[in-house]
């Protein structure tokens, strides 16, 4: 029910030569017949602090004296429930719940049928009596324990527009999570947004993360209008009703000092892979694109021979089956030759480089962003650089953000808040995905200089 498939960047490496790195790009695909849709149980975790009540949308007649016109963060969550309940997208095996988190948590609906309307509609309409402050470990702590008894495909949707009280315990039940193989969708409502920590959390999860700006704001992808969020919630629902398969396991087993360096899921969105783990989590399978990863080892100098570095093992579940029990795929080689011949060992495979270098976008975009405040001409030479990547793999959507952030720093030496977040999370998401048309092989020795 799994196709599993694999390409080296390299099929020679030289012989002899310490520490090269070989690629490994890994595609994931459900077969036909794991394309069953399984019930989903979607916990949904929202912030009910006080800044909630900012308006965000464009005026609709409505005046309040305190935070002018439009609807507030609350009401547009709260819409956005509604939103999901009226869509067909929802089954009765469907099941939902709503904690709210402020200085506290409390669970407002606990697992429910997504059929009972009124159970769900009172819960979002509850969330306005609740005021304070920001402790989203809390909110998390509560709902994952909920998610912990429930059968099927498992989410989180995490709502919030600020800063949290206590960061440790949110990465705590991340890590919770992340062993539950529960993906968070991360919903980011506002400018005063701690972006490392959401993205963080969208990666120790392979979750994904999402960002939302008032209607007066001009948003760039991944960003969203305030006004679209009901419809940005729905889409992410939608994408988890199509993941077919579920916890998806890698185990690694090489070679003595063969290393594992790094593991980046690069399609349809890009997670790091938490390699401290065994085995490594994947995370799910969307039955129509499937999942493509970024294997990096560190391979010690050989002999000239071919030579099996290890193997890959590859487990899942296929909930809509009712499987509980893991399927195994039978192993997967890893083989190189490694050879004296200079030229065959620098001949690379585009369909590889062209993920490594998208994995590499985001790389050169966190580094510019830690630069711009000691050195904005060395962020803005980082930005080019990563310019360069995304036009030349056909990512406009990225080169459009890049083009953005260095309009501003030329302008004044420093980009806006609400630019470096969009640039952090749209390297997260606005990624290439498979079947794009790939860059020819003159584009990527330019890229790489093999």
């Amino acid at each position: 029910m799994l196709d599993a498939q694999i390409q080296l960047h390299r099929e020679f490496l030289l012989a002899n030569v310490p520490n090269q790195r070989l690629f490994i790009a890994l595609h994931l695909q459900p077969q036909e017949a794991a394309r069953i849709r399984s019930p989903l149980a979607v916990a949904f975790v929202v912030d009910t602090s006080g800044s909630m009540r900012q308006r965000v949308t464009r005026p609709t007649g409505f005046t309040d004296m305190l935070f002018g016109k439009g609807i507030n963060k609350l009401s547009l969550v709260t819409e956005a429930l509604r939103g999901l309940l009226n869509s067909e997208l929802l089954i009765p095996d469907d099941r939902l719940s709503l904690t709210q988190f402020d200085d506290g948590a409390s669970v407002l609906v606990p697992f429910t049928s997504a059929s009972d309307h009124a159970a769900h509609v009172a819960g979002a309409e509850a969330l306005e009596r609740f005021n304070g402050g920001t402790e989203m470990g809390k909110g998390m702590q509560a709902a994952r324990k909920m998610l912990e008894h429930e059968p099927g495909h498992r989410r989180m949707i995490l709502l919030t527009d600020g800063q949290t009280g206590n960061e440790k315990l949110v990465l705590e039940e991340a890590a919770r999570l992340a062993d539950l193989q529960v993906p968070v969708t991360t919903v980011g409502v506002g400018s005063d947004l701690n972006t490392a920590l959401l993205t963080r959390v969208a990666d120790l999860t392979q979750g994904q993360p999402m960002d939302v700006v008032p209607d007066a704001e001009e948003p760039h992808a991944p960003s969203v209008r305030a006004s679209d969020l009901p419809a940005a919630i729905l889409g992410d629902l939608a994408k988890a009703a199509n993941e077919v398969i579920s916890n998806t396991t890698l185990t690694m087993r090489t070679l003595k000092d063969v290393v594992v360096e790094r593991v980046t899921r690069v399609q349809p969105t890009q997670t790091e892979v938490d390699i401290a783990r065994t085995p490594l989590m994947l995370g799910n399978l969307d039955a129509s694109s499937g999942s493509t990863y970024v294997i990096e080892l560190s391979v010690p100098a050989r002999p000239a021979s071919r030579i099996r570095l290890g193997q890959l093992h590859i487990g899942y579940q296929v909930p809509g089956r009712g499987a509980q029990a893991i399927t195994q795929l039978p192993p997967i080689d890893v083989v190189v030759e490694f050879t004296a011949d200079d030229q065959a060992a620098a001949q690379v495979r585009p369909e590889v480089m062209r993920w490594v270098q998208q994995r590499n976008v985001e790389g050169l975009i966190v580094q510019a962003t830690r630069q711009m405040a000691s050195d904005p001409q060395q962020a803005h030479e980082s930005l080019q650089v990563a310019r360069q990547m995304t036009e030349r793999l056909g990512n406009t959507t990225m080169t459009r953000v890049i083009d953005q952030a260095m309009g501003e720093l030329n302008s004044g030496r420093k980009i806006s808040s609400g630019t470096a977040k969009t640039l952090q999370m749209g390297a997260k998401t606005q990624t290439l995905q498979a079947g794009d048309k790939l860059p020819n092989d003159d584009d990527i020795r330019r890229m790489t200089g093999a």
